[in-house]
């Protein structure tokens, strides 16, 4: 199908929209959520490190429309490279999906708690530069504990799938 490269890249200003008017819905859908959980995350928890995302993601997205749109043949609608690597479809697959949204929920519920409730009450007590940076430390520690979580399954996962083939 022949697409209008101009009204494909005017649509690609909004990230993931342009690739749904190009037929790619999934990868829209993976854009679009992407670039907005990258926005309501960094603003919501103060956390400027991930808004360095933000152009990243949307000049990606300006992009690999305008260049998908010049080519005259079919598009194959797939996961973007980073849900490809990650494995993310197959886990949300599988049975174990609903316990990793969950920690998602509880880690984002217990982040909007400190920061909504907590932090307020004792900014009465407390000054408010201790109260920032004791935010931020605290934020930083359980990123860094959920990814050594994530590192250690996945590296039990690659030793399962070896054994699993020795035995074969």
């Amino acid at each position: 199908m022949n697409h209008s490269k101009s009204t494909a890249t005017f649509f690609s200003l909004v990230p993931g929209a342009g690739h749904m008017y190009l037929g790619l819905m999934r990868q829209g859908i993976e854009l679009m959520f992407l670039f907005f959980f990258t926005i309501s995350v960094s603003t919501t928890f103060h956390l400027g490190v991930f808004s360095i995302l933000i152009p990243i993601i949307w000049f990606y997205s300006i992009f690999d429309v305008r260049n998908k749109a010049s080519r005259n043949e079919t598009l194959e609608d797939t996961d973007l490279p980073i849900f490809k690597s990650t494995n993310l479809n197959k886990a949300l697959k599988s049975n174990n999906s609903a316990k990793y949204v969950a920690y998602i929920f509880v880690l984002l519920g217990f982040l909007s708690l400190m920061d909504n409730v907590i932090i307020p009450l004792l900014d009465t007590y407390i000054d408010y530069q201790i109260l920032r940076y004791s935010k931020s430390v605290l934020i930083s520690i359980l990123f860094i504990i959920v990814g050594i979580f994530i590192i250690i399954k996945s590296k039990k996962a690659k030793i399962g799938d070896k054994e699993c083939i020795k035995e074969e």
